[in-house]
């Protein structure tokens, strides 16, 4: 059969297309690897800065075997190509703490400025300090350190937390002892005070916080510490680690300062910390958490979507599930339509692990 020239031009015309239009492909990378003196690298976000390359923090064990109260700083490196390849590693805070320095969390201030948000550790169980810095000059200087949370007490973040609402408040997640709760601050991070508190059952840990919509999942008669939101107000959901089978969720209505009494998702799964973030190509919630229901292991590690700011959850997939490993802390950066998903494993050492994945991958069966 003959071609003719108008058929030859049209498959040309959609055989250099179709790459164009095609969603990029999931990527992963072992970031942050353990070494001989490096026995966890972990706690990880992401922050774009201005010329367009991204900065890495993390928490990096620089000896012991890894527990939670071992020596470790806040390292960092930079990405010029989107996150698939980084550059030398280099410190943003040295262990100043009486064990470490670890949970970063980043957020851009109005003046421009990069916060970062940690935990200085000083005790296992009676003094762990959050404090928080800055830099005006895209992450190569750091300001000294101010501490946010009171003395004598066991106050903890977690990383890849700390939102701004559209108010301009921003709230910073913590928890102390079975209690989880925010810092607000209302003049850009120079004051601080700390919202109301909750506890479900015996005790919850390690909130996450997303400004929803208040018409969806949350009735008046719903409104925090019984005021029912403001006509077009947003409200914020804090999903909460918990030891009763899964994240628990709680609503304020008035900016995070006051918080409904917690009740159990569909997110299930065992003790530990789930991430919340926006799709932007959708306006959907996604949830990424060990969906896990009776085990005592973080394994698997599951995405879900919320369609509607939280009140249901569909299209559940597992981003990593193999026999005899675990995954746990992720935080999610969206640049442009890539969710940039840090967490770490547990097989072969504690090493930071990073996975590009577009927010298509989130709606597609397996």
């Amino acid at each position: 059969m003959r071609t003719t020239p108008q058929i030859f031009l049209l498959i040309l015309i959609v055989g250099f297309s179709l790459p164009l239009f095609a969603a990029a492909a999931p990527y992963h990378t072992v970031v942050a690897p353990v070494g001989a003196d490096n026995p966890r690298n972990s706690e990880a976000a992401i922050i774009p800065i201005k010329d367009g390359t991204l900065l890495l923090g993390w928490t990096e064990f620089y000896a012991g075997n890894g527990a939670d109260h071992g020596p470790a700083r806040i390292s960092g490196k930079i990405s010029k190509d989107g996150g698939k390849t980084w550059g030398d590693k280099f410190t943003l805070v040295e262990n100043d703490g009486g064990c470490n320095v670890m949970e970063v969390n980043f957020l851009r201030l109005k003046d421009n400025r990069i916060a970062l948000f940690y935990c200085q550790k000083n005790s296992e169980s009676a003094d762990c300090r959050v404090m928080i810095r800055s830099s005006g000059d895209e992450g190569a200087t750091w300001s000294p350190a101010k501490q946010i949370s009171p003395d004598n007490k066991y106050t903890g973040l977690t990383n890849g937390r700390a939102i701004r609402l559209k108010s301009g408040r921003i709230l910073l997640e913590a928890w102390e002892g079975g209690d989880s709760y925010c810092y607000l601050s209302d003049d850009d991070g120079e004051t601080w005070r700390e919202s109301q508190r909750v506890k479900p059952g015996d005790g919850c840990w390690e909130p996450a916080c997303i400004e929803i919509n208040c018409g969806a999942g949350v009735s008046p008669a719903q409104g925090s510490a019984g005021v029912p939101p403001a006509e077009g107000q947003s409200c914020v959901m804090m999903l909460m680690r918990t030891q009763l089978g899964g994240q628990y969720k709680s609503i304020s209505t008035d900016g995070g300062a006051t918080w409904t009494t917690p009740a159990a998702t569909p997110l299930e799964g065992t003790a530990a910390p789930v991430s919340i973030s926006r799709v932007p190509t959708t306006g959907d919630l996604l949830a990424i958490w060990n969906h896990n229901p009776g085990a005592s292991t973080r394994n698997p590690l599951t995405a879900a979507v919320s369609k509607d700011e939280g009140a249901t959850w569909v299209q559940f997939r597992n981003i990593e599930d193999k026999e005899g490993d675990a995954w746990a802390y992720p935080a999610v950066t969206w640049v442009g339509d890539q969710a940039l998903l840090t967490y770490f494993n547990y097989t072969g050492g504690l090493s930071l692990q990073l996975k590009i994945l577009p927010a298509q991958w989130f709606y597609e069966t397996k």
